[in-house]
């Protein structure tokens, strides 16, 4: 079953980082799906197989943050093509937690 955890993180700007942070997951973890920006502030939404790995998660996402912000890249990340294969398969199940 796929799980959904919405993530809030105070100071992530989700239209310039998005794009480091769904390819940065995606690689470092098999069991994420997907990453998607929301149009919450700050607020991402990750879909899942399997548990949680909250601070697996955080601590990529703090490393894709960063080595994005000191690269200086201004492109828009949401309209950027990523450079992780797609997965196949859907998904809608339900939402797994909240932070």
């Amino acid at each position: 079953m796929l799980n959904l955890y919405w993530l809030t993180l105070p100071g992530l700007d989700v239209r310039w980082d998005w794009r480091a942070v769904h390819d940065g997951l995606l690689d470092e973890f098999e069991a994420i799906e997907t990453v998607l920006p929301t149009t919450t502030a700050a607020t991402l939404l990750i879909a899942y197989r399997g548990q949680a790995q909250l601070d697996g998660w955080l601590d990529s996402i703090d490393r894709s943050v960063v080595a994005r912000r000191l690269s200086g890249q201004s492109e828009s990340a949401i309209g950027a093509r990523s450079t992780r294969r797609p997965r196949n398969g859907s998904w809608s199940e339900r939402v797994h937690g909240s932070r």
